[in-house]
């Protein structure tokens, strides 16, 4: 291999390891955001919820956390949101750049509201990637936002090898008042391919 070729091959690596994989991945292995998944309400639950009001709610530019949503949703009922940002976020490398600066600024960005009332809920599920390690910014929001107290919390995310990153024992340090749950962790490549099965799965360890 010439010197050429293992340059290429460390920048690769670095894209790879730099923020999670988070460009590399979402960009080589997203299924993209469908314009078909809405908001939905009432939804009648498939697996038992034991009479619990239930949310589902997720951020998600890549379109893989929207799917693992949209799979948990078909399976509890419920209500259904998609937290959007009020100011659409940059595409490629200026994603990249662009969530960095948000993350190391503390940033607050805002989403679109949500049209939920939180106290009609006994159980809110919470999907996101995974962003630089960590949470996107987006979700601090809002968590800022909203009051968990006394409601029950169940994370998921997809994420490019560093499984929930943290972020579980993050959301209970955000909300002491609330109980959170196990959180189902799935690698966003995997998302082409259907995760009905490893949802009931981990539905069934989770809510029985």
């Amino acid at each position: 291999m010439n010197k050429k070729s293992v340059k290429i091959l460390v920048v690769l690596l670095i894209l790879v390891c730099v923020g999670g994989g988070f460009y590399y991945f979402t960009h080589r292995g997203s299924v993209g955001l469908d314009s078909d998944i809405v908001s939905e309400d009432y939804k009648v639950a498939k697996i038992g919820m034991d009479g619990k009001r239930v949310l589902v709610v997720y951020f998600s530019e890549s379109g893989n956390t929207q799917k693992l949503a949209k799979t948990i949703s078909d399976q509890v009922g419920g209500d259904f949101r998609r937290i959007e940002p009020v100011k659409p976020y940059p595409e490629g490398q200026e994603l990249f750049d662009y969530t960095e600066a948000e993350r190391d600024n503390d940033e607050r960005p805002e989403f679109k509201d949500l049209d939920v009332n939180m106290d009609d809920y006994d159980v809110v599920f919470v999907g996101y990637p995974i962003w630089w390690y960590t949470l996107p910014m987006m979700m601090y929001t809002f968590f800022d936002e909203y009051d968990f107290s006394g409601k029950t919390i169940i994370p998921f995310n997809t994420h490019e090898g560093s499984g929930d990153g943290g972020t579980y024992s993050t959301i209970k340090n955000f909300e002491p008042d609330a109980t959170v749950l196990d959180g189902l962790a799935i690698r966003g490549g995997d998302m082409q391919s259907d995760q009905t099965e490893a949802v009931i799965k981990w539905l069934d360890e989770v809510v029985h």
